[in-house]
């Protein structure tokens, strides 16, 4: 069976080595090149394949024929041949002044050019870049990451170091643009398209392919892609003594819903699967989904921080309604906390891979997560935001399923107080009763629970039912008004109850009285459904 690398974008290497997994993405290199365009621009989020495809670009332009045998461009009628390869990774142009990244970005040239038999000895920028594309005939220009060192200073919150870079960048593409009728082909991925950049502005000639539908599937694992290249991994997972799938298709179900889901293109309806995630899952010697993707860039950390300020927990509840201009004009430099618009904010979600579209309509898209592993990897992350936790949300969700799962509403109880305590008060000022219903939701969606908030049943509306395997839950909260008792009554009156009650799950009726000042529910009511016991219970106050 062979090898699975997720840590190494080398195509050399991972075909040389002879037992590595390598997905074919060479058929969407030949019709960029039956285009007849040559100047190429992709974003999609970090993890996802990007300086794969450089490298293979790398490969294919260096003439290294042999290495393409068998794959789709290898049949092809493509000539292999070599030109000029300068290749740049900007993830690489780490810096915290602008002295250190210019000396950085210097030697990111003089490398490229040295790689081309061209000594770069100006320490001026401009001037060297000037004259590694003077000297050479027909170069291939491959950028990776191209908005990486913006990016991070901007989470680091030094707009002013973001403007530097911007002017340094800004004439390092005017200079491209300039030797635009010698260029052979130029390729640029990152995670954001910076419009304020001259490349986007300047050279028309720039084709965005990042919502292109002919390229949807360029990065990530289509459904066929996944079984025609994994299927040893896939019966490998069926065989082991943990598996509970009664067939394959079973278990290819499971896999779509924590890891597939990825839909780029407004105009193709094609998903696909991050290809970490399915690197690290098939790894793995379990059955268990884990959330292997952590996209922990810059940009990942800026999208939580600024979806907290933006209110985004709702998202737990719906889909949400963006335009395409959004994402187009979008440009992460410009954003701050005080300035952020819910829009700008759903872009940057969606350029750091936490939403996806999910629908569309006309111009107007919808945006969603796009599995659980994500869902699971965001909202822990955007919870903590709203207080200072010392146990990770994921555990406390953690501890709720497992109390839901055994009918116990003290240790559930328990759970939502670890949620709930660490609020700030500010939070909890305004529409509090809705936070608290929100993070209730997040938490079981956290933990793989069936929950439903404001669902109309009997004479009215509760606020949540929850549904585990082997009890189901009806819980009315009641948020600095009236005690747990009557929530327990309004249960009653309005009959809620009764709709639940078919298959024979034992059912939980259950009444919280949750006060702001404390920040915890402070007591319960607890009835099972047709029983004629009611407990009730005051929780201790933890300071």
């Amino acid at each position: 069976m062979k090898k699975i690398l997720t840590g190494v974008p080398d195509f050399e290497a991972i075909i040389s080595s002879g037992d590595t997994v390598y997905v074919d993405k060479t058929s969407y290199i030949c019709r960029m090149l039956e285009t007849g365009e040559r100047f190429f621009f992709i974003s999609r989020p970090r993890r996802f394949g990007k300086s794969l495809m450089c490298s293979t670009l790398d490969a294919l332009f260096s003439g290294k024929k042999d290495l393409f045998n068998g794959l789709y461009i290898g049949k092809s009628d493509y000539d292999f041949r070599a030109f000029p390869v300068l290749r740049f990774d900007f993830s690489k142009l780490k810096a915290t002044t602008y002295e250190s990244f210019v000396d950085n970005f210097r030697f990111l040239i003089q490398e490229a050019g040295g790689r081309n038999g061209i000594e770069v000895e100006s320490r001026d920028i401009s001037l060297s870049w000037q004259t590694v594309l003077s000297r050479l005939v027909s170069p291939v220009i491959i950028i990776d990451e191209f908005d990486a060192p913006v990016i991070d200073a901007i989470v680091e919150g030094d707009h002013e170091l973001a403007e530097q870079m911007r002017r340094v960048f800004n004439s390092f593409y005017s200079i491209i643009k300039s030797y635009t009728d010698k260029i052979k082909f130029l390729f640029i991925t990152g995670c954001t398209k910076l419009s304020g950049l001259s490349i986007f502005s300047a050279m028309n000639s720039l084709d965005d392919i990042s919502q292109d539908p002919e390229y949807a599937s360029m990065f990530g694992y289509t459904e066929e892609e996944l079984e025609g290249n994994f299927p040893e991994h896939i019966g490998q997972k069926l065989a082991l003594p943990g598996s509970t799938y009664k067939s394959k298709e079973e278990f290819l179900s499971a896999l779509r819903f924590y890891y597939d889901g990825y839909r780029f293109s407004p105009e193709s309806g094609l998903t696909v699967y991050n290809p970490v995630s399915i690197g690290k899952y098939f790894s793995k010697g379990t059955m268990t989904f884990n959330n292997f993707w952590m996209n922990t860039g810059g940009l990942s950390t800026l999208a939580v921080t600024l979806a907290r300020h933006n209110s985004l927990l709702d998202l737990v509840e719906e889909r949400a309604e963006a335009n395409v201009q959004d994402l187009a004009v979008f440009d992460v430099t410009t954003l701050s906390a005080e300035t952020l618009s819910r829009r700008a904010a759903l872009a940057l979600l969606y350029y750091a891979g936490y939403l996806t579209i999910v629908g569309v309509d006309g111009t107007d898209i919808y945006l969603s997560f796009p599995n659980e592993e994500v869902r699971g990897t965001f909202l822990p992350a955007l919870i903590e935001t709203y207080g200072n936790y010392d146990r990770n949300p994921a555990s406390i969700a953690n501890a709720a399923r497992k109390a839901a799962a055994g009918g116990d509403v003290w240790n559930l109880v328990r759970a939502l107080n670890d949620l709930y305590r660490p609020l700030t008060p500010m939070d909890l000022r305004g529409n509090k009763e809705n936070l608290v219903q929100l993070l209730f939701k997040a938490l079981f969606v956290i933990s793989g629970i069936r929950v439903m908030t404001e669902v109309y049943a009997g004479k009215g509306r509760l606020d949540a039912l929850v549904m585990v395997k082997g009890h189901n839950y009806i819980i009315e909260f009641k948020v600095d008004g009236k005690d747990s008792g009557s929530a327990m009554r309004q249960i009653a009156e309005k009959h809620y109850g009764w709709l639940f009650t078919h298959d024979g799950t034992p059912l939980h009726l259950v009444g919280l009285d949750f006060r702001t000042e404390e920040r915890q529910v402070v007591s319960y009511t607890h009835q099972i459904y047709g029983s004629g016991e009611i407990e009730s219970r005051d929780v201790p106050l933890v300071p």
